[in-house]
């Protein structure tokens, strides 16, 4: 397997609150990786470090790509988006193939659900990603809107994205992903779990909970 992305014993501090310390983490082409933690634990830091926008205060932080300089595409929510412009211009700004939107209004009056579907589908938009980095992506989304999602990850790795999706909800995380890692008061534990795990798990969701629950008791 080709790494896509690395940290490298990252740390990151703001104010007198370490959001990450001594985090090592390495994401492979064509894979789903889960990262899992409690409000606060620093995942969405971990992803803004990933995306080059946050730079880390200790470590390394390294993309690589097997052809051509690295694509990296960053979801943060649809509280993100700019509430001003309409969601037609919104898509075809991100890509041509884009030319038809659901909604011609300014995104700010749309719903929550409405707004996170249009700023997935604008950052999936991008043919070949080398990383794709979604934070709480199936926050808001409705059970169609969350089955679409989950296939477009799937679809993305496919074309060999290393793809990296922050989320809360543990049943979405064990029907896609390939590894899960936990992220607790800004330590990544020492447990995680694989594919091959979750494959032979009668209940895929139990067995990540009780993970998560280990990793949690053990920092």
């Amino acid at each position: 397997m080709t790494v896509a992305a690395a940290l490298d014993r990252v740390g990151k501090r703001y104010g007198r609150h370490d959001a990450l310390q001594d985090v090592s983490l390495r994401v492979e082409e064509s894979e789903v990786l889960g990262l899992v933690g409690p409000n606060g634990a620093g995942k969405t830091t971990a992803l803004r470090i990933l995306s080059l926008l946050v730079r880390p205060d200790r470590g390394t932080v390294s993309l690589h790509a097997s052809r051509g300089a690295p694509v990296v595409r960053y979801f943060a929510g649809e509280h993100t988006l700019p509430t001003a412009v309409r969601a037609d211009r919104w898509l075809r700004m991100w890509s041509a193939a884009n030319t038809v939107a659901a909604d011609m209004r300014p995104l700010g009056v749309l719903s929550r659900g409405t707004r996170q579907r249009i700023g997935l589908e604008a950052v999936l938009a991008e043919p070949a990603p080398t990383m794709l980095l979604l934070d709480e992506p199936w926050e808001g989304l409705d059970p169609d809107a969350s089955r679409w999602l989950s296939e477009e990850i799937s679809k993305k790795r496919a074309g060999g994205a290393g793809v990296v999706v922050s989320s809360h909800r543990i049943h979405d995380l064990a029907d896609v992903c390939d590894r899960c890692v936990f992220l607790v008061a800004g330590r990544l534990a020492t447990e995680w779990v694989s594919a091959s795990d979750l494959a032979g798990a009668a209940d895929r969701s139990a067995l990540l909970y009780a993970a998560f629950d280990r990793a949690k008791g053990a920092i």
